[in-house]
């Protein structure tokens, strides 16, 4: 017996078909199942009204227990729209009054519901446990821990270090809620060993720490390992905690200032942008239904994790882990100060220095990606009228935010310099299509697109354009002062320091005469005097002096291929330097 081809039944264009009978269809049995429905309620929003009863033990379904943050015990994870488990059929699962569903071992909690419907999955503390003993992950005892932490730092000293983290690093990265803030006695002790060693450079501004710790210094080690145990243990269910106690430890500064620690920085931000989606935080919760000051929270958690991702990426070489089309929250506004007790000022600014992150993000990925490199480095018009919007929107953001930043404080200074850093970062882009074509004997003409008649006069106005740049920034680096050693240096500082050195070394060697060249070495020798100066009470500073110190250690000429006009540029201006 023949079989049956199982195609010869479907149309040639089903596609079609199908959309041009679902436009005129009009389901009359849908309407009649829900016409007469909970007083005219959408079936979500019948189905979310209804109650299933009593829970079971291990979840208490009483609203003021069931918020998304706040519970301790439950930990959520998003439920995704391209997963099994499709949201837009979980909407419309009998949800009590609270917003939860409830199963044996594990319950879903909608958050949202309409045309972008939202829940996360709730599971029971102990549903993991086999997972960590094939794992080799013992199971961590809170009280142990604490008991582990409090022999390492005493309660009063942690009170102190938590103020001190309140004082000088919270106004820039506001990533914990009044509502929920670090406490000694009650906050998982990894987070609190994080917050510990972050805030200990600024013991010497506390009158009990400054004598504790003048001779000997927190445990670190001993912190660290504390830290690294939860984190394995917390990774198979991670809250919110766990996501700030990564950032902590990201944004903490390393310990010998003369090591950017690349490799260990950028896996701890893979996991930090891995956990932070397993928790929702690539979302908008803006219209949840949680409390506001959970909405608040989670969308200064996003803003700063977006704007860490760039910064890192940018220091780093790296391509960001993070795009606009997969991570909604970019920025912050004024409602989201909600539950933060940051003055209007200090939070203006914080929004400001938000929107320069978002920026930055636009420059990477229009001027950085690998993609974006192969289509700009040759073609100079193509990186001008890229370059020439993105430097127009790092102008208004400049006008904008001078009104904030009017007032000295670490903000004001890291804003300062971030938008100094975005500048030089726009302006290399600029440059690279001249620079690329020197290095590798292209013609000009043929590669930048550009007619001949006006490439001297482009290349001009490039490196004029450059030079004011780097002129601002280098005023930047001398303005700087005692004062500047009390704030907090995010660690993309250091390289955006040593940036200014690098940048001005490759104008001087591209130069087109001696007597160019000649002023950016000039000025290079210049900053690095001022940069040799202050690094003793900066160490911000000392990374980008020692990379570019190393050069001139080495000889310029031994380390580079410098053009006859080069050489004798650079010989003048070691004469000036040294007479």
């Amino acid at each position: 017996m023949q079989q049956k081809n199982p195609q010869e039944n479907i149309p040639d264009n089903l596609a079609d078909q199908f959309f041009s009978e679902f436009e005129g269809a009009h389901d009359v049995q849908y309407d009649g199942m829900f016409s007469n429905m909970g007083n005219g309620l959408s079936p979500g929003d019948f189905l979310a009204n209804m109650d299933l009863g009593q829970s079971p033990t291990w979840f208490e379904s009483t609203s003021a227990e069931t918020q998304l943050d706040a519970k301790d015990s439950l930990h959520p994870q998003i439920l995704g729209y391209s997963g099994d488990m499709d949201p837009y059929l979980l909407q419309n699962y009998c949800f009590n009054q609270s917003g939860t569903f409830i199963f044996k071992q594990l319950s879903i909690h909608s958050v949202s519901h309409g045309n972008n419907p939202v829940q996360f999955l709730l599971s029971q503390p102990k549903i993991f446990s086999l997972s960590r003993q094939e794992m080799g992950i013992s199971e961590i005892s809170d009280n142990a821990a604490r008991e582990e932490l409090e022999t390492l730092v005493s309660a009063d000293t942690g009170l102190r270090l938590i103020s001190l983290f309140r004082t000088f690093i919270l106004p820039q990265y506001p990533i914990f809620s009044e509502n929920l803030f670090p406490d000694a006695q009650i906050s998982p002790p990894y987070l609190l060993a994080a917050i510990y060693m972050v805030a200990q450079p600024f013991a010497r501004f506390d009158d009990v720490l400054s004598i504790e710790l003048a001779y000997e210094s927190l445990n670190n080690p001993a912190l660290f390992k504390l830290i690294n145990k939860a984190l394995d243990y917390e990774s198979h269910s991670p809250n919110l905690s766990v996501v700030q106690t990564l950032l902590l430890i990201l944004l903490r500064p390393s310990t010998n200032p003369l090591i950017l620690e690349s490799s260990f920085k950028w896996s701890l931000h893979g996991l930090l942008i891995s956990t932070s989606q397993t928790l929702g935080l690539h979302y908008d919760p803006t219209s949840w239904n949680i409390p506001p000051w959970q909405i608040s929270l989670r969308r200064r958690l996003s803003s700063t994790i977006f704007a860490v991702d760039k910064w890192l990426a940018c220091s780093l070489g790296r391509p960001p882990l993070i795009t606009r089309d997969a991570w909604l929250v970019t920025s912050v506004v004024d409602t989201d100060s909600h539950a933060i007790n940051l003055s209007p000022g200090i939070w203006s600014q914080h929004v400001c220095i938000a929107q320069l992150g978002a920026l930055l993000g636009d420059v990477l990925s229009k001027l950085y990606t690998l993609r974006a490199i192969q289509e700009t480095a040759s073609n100079i018009e193509t990186t001008l009228n890229i370059s020439k919007r993105l430097l127009e929107e790092l102008s208004v953001w400049q006008t904008q935010s001078s009104v904030h930043f009017n007032v000295a404080g670490s903000l004001s200074t890291i804003g300062t310099l971030g938008y100094h850093y975005v500048q030089l970062t726009i302006f290399r882009a600029i440059i690279r299509p001249f620079v690329a074509n020197v290095s590798s004997n292209i013609d000009l003409n043929e590669s930048t697109g550009v007619p001949p008649i006006n490439r001297q006069e482009v290349i001009g106005f490039a490196r004029t354009r450059v030079r004011t740049s780097t002129t601002a920034a280098v005023k930047f680096v001398n303005n700087l002062k005692e004062e500047h050693s009390h704030m907090f240096w995010p660690q993309w500082s250091q390289v955006a320091f040593s940036s200014i050195c690098f940048l001005e070394l490759m104008m001087a060697v591209s130069s087109p005469d001696t007597e160019e060249a000649v002023i950016w070495f000039q000025s290079l020798q210049q900053v690095r005097k001022e940069m040799r100066l202050k690094a003793s009470m900066l160490p911000v500073l000392r990374l980008g002096l020692l990379r570019i110190d190393a050069l001139f250690w080495k000889g310029i000429d031994k380390v580079l291929h410098l053009e006859p006009h080069i050489r004798d540029a650079l010989e003048i201006s070691l004469e000036t330097n040294s007479g």
